[in-house]
């Protein structure tokens, strides 16, 4: 898992602070999930262009002593779950996130968030 990259497969926009994922695409599709706050880190993290090894290593450079015991197979853990939720995705190489993955769900016009998705395969 750490050599390969991650990316959003989702939606998603902030409500009073938090972060509200909208998944349209998963096999457990239609849902809203409201995400934990090391959840929604994880989640906002995947730009498609850096290594979970990558990731790992900004976290652990956040703690003055270094890196925590046991937070790689924390993130490991959480990046699971994420996958399984089908909101995420590791892939080979660097791909950069559709527009309506990587801005915020409101703050492009629908009309073209629909266009893009259906150029892309996602909506009819």
């Amino acid at each position: 898992m750490d050599e390969k990259y991650f990316s959003r497969k989702a939606c998603w926009h902030t409500m009073e602070g938090q972060l509200v994922v909208h998944d349209s695409f998963s096999e457990h599709a239609p849902r809203m999930i409201t995400m934990e706050p090391w959840y929604a880190v994880v989640f906002m993290s995947a730009d498609g262009e850096h290594t979970v090894d990558e990731f790992v290593i900004q976290m652990a450079a956040q703690y003055e002593a270094g890196e925590p015991a046991g937070l790689r197979e924390q993130i490991h853990e959480i990046m699971g779950t994420l996958i399984e939720e089908g909101i995420l995705r590791l892939h080979e190489e660097p791909e950069p996130l559709p527009t309506y993955f990587a801005e915020e769900y409101f703050e492009q016009d629908a009309e073209i968030r629909n266009q893009q998705m259906q150029a892309d395969g996602l909506i009819e």
